[in-house]
């Protein structure tokens, strides 16, 4: 019937491509990137709402349909993300095309505040105001949670905790 070998191998594929095939499966049917076998990524984990986004700072590159192409997107990218590593922050990018427009433009957008727009040879002018609204954001953020870490804290020691608070 089967010789020795061939259940050897049948086993060994078994027991190689069945957790892919369980974890694969489970991706389907929740939609849980987490479960994604060799496919998962930080973008689908942040969109998820499974991990904390690092990058509170969004750059938005505006490019003029009419716009000579002297950079390219991956040279933009490339020099954005290396001013603001070099500030000890992370950034994202986005582009978006312009109608009527022969400029590049972009914006830095921090939690709700705007700063910009700034043309693609004045881009550096809005990197400190960008990184210092980031540091601001996330120094409120924290405060924030550690206020509502303590009243939390406050409700659970009952009445006598907040009579003598």
């Amino acid at each position: 019937m089967f010789k020795k070998d061939s259940i050897v191998l049948l086993l060994i594929a078994i027991f190689a491509v069945g957790p892919a095939v369980l974890a694969l499966s489970a991706y389907v049917l929740t939609k849980n990137p987490s479960l994604r076998p060799l496919g998962i990524t930080f973008e689908q984990l942040s969109e998820a709402g499974q991990l904390a986004d690092k990058s509170l700072i969004t750059a938005v590159v505006d490019i003029g349909e009419n716009a000579k192409n002297t950079l390219s997107k991956s040279d933009i990218e490339k020099s954005l993300k290396t001013t603001f590593e070099r500030r000890n922050t992370e950034v994202r990018v986005r582009y978006r095309k312009v109608s009527g427009r022969s400029d590049i433009r972009i914006t830095y957008i921090v939690g709700e505040s705007v700063i910009g727009p700034f043309d693609a040879a004045r881009a550096a002018q809005g990197i400190g105001a960008a990184t210092d609204a980031e540091r601001l954001l996330t120094a409120q953020r924290r405060a924030a949670a550690k206020e509502a870490e303590r009243r939390e804290a406050m409700q659970k020691t009952g009445f006598w905790g907040r009579f003598f608070e």
